[in-house]
């Protein structure tokens, strides 16, 4: 019986080599989930075999079915590599509930870690989305050295979609716009492919090749524009998208305008929690209201570097001056890119979102932008009340840093505003 089993798992690997590591990691979780736990334990390098045996198997997944009833569908992975591993985590849904699992894959085609992690969180999964009526695909965007990966959500049974790419905020950003416990751009995703849209997101540049970036002069358009012309061109090509739409969060707000008037296939644009002031004067009033916040901690230090952002605003410091991450260049260049005079010259519909709560992008720049642009009939404006800069829910009236590691939802008021004008011009 060995022998038999021995060969069957030298096919696998040789799947593997033909294929990827994905292949194997695949089917060791679908050898665990049917109960074929001695070709599973075939699949594993030496290490693992000693840690998590065929019995150590039976138990676990007897366990799992016990509290999460019979297993359903795998909905979405996700891909990293560290240090020679590839991790896969797989995220699976049960009959009452969401599973992780991760699976680790050596660089010799073995299985060294499998760890299952049931969702801590309840309600993990916001109600107004519905797994089952989608599909996630891995791909990639631009070409050579500069291909990132990313990730399409395709809604099920529809031959015809519109689809959205949703561009970062500033940082160094994966393709979910992660920020503590939460996910922003997946539950986007998902919401809105629930309703039929398809979404593309993707690892920012500056996420994938931070080093190699460090090493250059920054540029909005090497760090931003470029990459979302890619994947425009990449989702371009799919026969079933009906319309192309972006939609920018904070920084990728700003830049969706300039986009759209560089590439006619853009269709319409949405800015989502996009400041109307410029960057360097969004930076310093931030700063200076979590120093409201938490007082005489941090006073000092904060007023030190609100001076010297201030200098850069008041444009006397030279373009290649250290600012932030960045250099005064870098602001002068986002100064260039005025939303409000941009969006001016656009004929192609474009959405306004503000998250009242939020203390990044204000409702004071909301305020500006329906000042200025209030005559302009392709641009539409949706004030929500109660949500932060990630169109999250907080308590009280103003949102602060630490919101931002609890663990929330988007609220569906962000779902059904974006759906519902996506729905009119698609």
């Amino acid at each position: 019986m060995r022998k038999i089993v021995s060969v069957g798992v030298f096919a696998i690997l040789v799947l593997t080599m033909l294929f990827g590591s994905e292949v194997l990691a695949d089917r060791y979780l679908q050898f665990l989930l049917r109960g074929n736990y001695h070709l599973a334990y075939e699949m594993q390098s030496l290490r693992a075999r000693t840690l998590y045996t065929v019995e150590n198997m039976s138990q676990e997944f007897q366990q799992l079915s016990e509290e999460y009833g019979a297993y359903l569908f795998i909905f979405s992975t996700e891909t990293s590599e560290i240090r020679g591993f590839t991790v896969f985590i797989f995220h699976a849904q049960f009959e009452r509930g969401f599973i992780d699992f991760n699976v680790v894959v050596d660089d010799q085609g073995r299985i060294d870690t499998f760890l299952v992690q049931p969702t801590l969180q309840t309600g993990a999964i916001a109600e107004y989305i519905d797994t089952s009526k989608f599909d996630e695909f891995e791909i990639t965007i631009g070409e050579d050295r500069n291909r990132l990966p990313a990730v399409i959500t395709v809604p099920k049974e529809i031959d015809k979609y519109p689809l959205v790419i949703l561009i970062h905020d500033s940082g160094a950003m994966d393709r979910d716009s992660t920020i503590g416990p939460n996910k922003p751009f997946r539950q986007i995703a998902w919401g809105l492919a629930t309703q039929g849209v398809a979404v593309l997101r993707y690892d920012k540049r500056s996420f994938v090749f931070g080093e190699r970036l460090s090493q250059a002069s920054p540029s909005i358009e090497t760090e931003v524009i470029e990459d979302v012309v890619n994947a425009i061109t990449a989702v371009s090509r799919i026969p079933s998208v009906s319309s192309i739409f972006l939609a920018g969060h904070g920084l990728g707000g700003r830049v969706a305008p300039v986009i759209a008037t560089r590439d006619s296939r853009v269709d319409g644009i949405i800015l989502l929690a996009t400041p109307a002031r410029r960057e360097l004067q969004v930076i310093i009033d931030k700063q200076k209201y979590i120093r409201s916040l938490y007082g005489e901690e941090t006073g000092q230090q904060t007023k030190l570097l609100t001076d010297y952002l201030q200098t850069a605003l008041d444009g006397k410091l030279p373009p290649g001056a250290p600012v932030l991450a960045a250099t005064a260049g870098y602001y002068y260049e986002l100064d260039r890119m005025n939303p409000i005079e941009i969006v001016r010259e656009l004929e192609i519909p474009v959405l306004i979102v503000q998250g009242d709560a939020d203390f990044e992008s204000t409702v004071q720049d909301y305020i500006m932008f329906m000042n200025a642009l209030w005559t302009r009939l392709n641009v539409y404006f949706q004030l929500l009340p109660g949500l932060d800069h990630y169109f999250m829910p907080v308590k009280g009236d103003m949102s602060t840093p630490d919101h931002y590691y609890e663990f929330r939802h988007i609220d569906s008021q962000l779902i059904d505003a974006m759906f519902s004008w996506i729905y009119i011009f698609d």
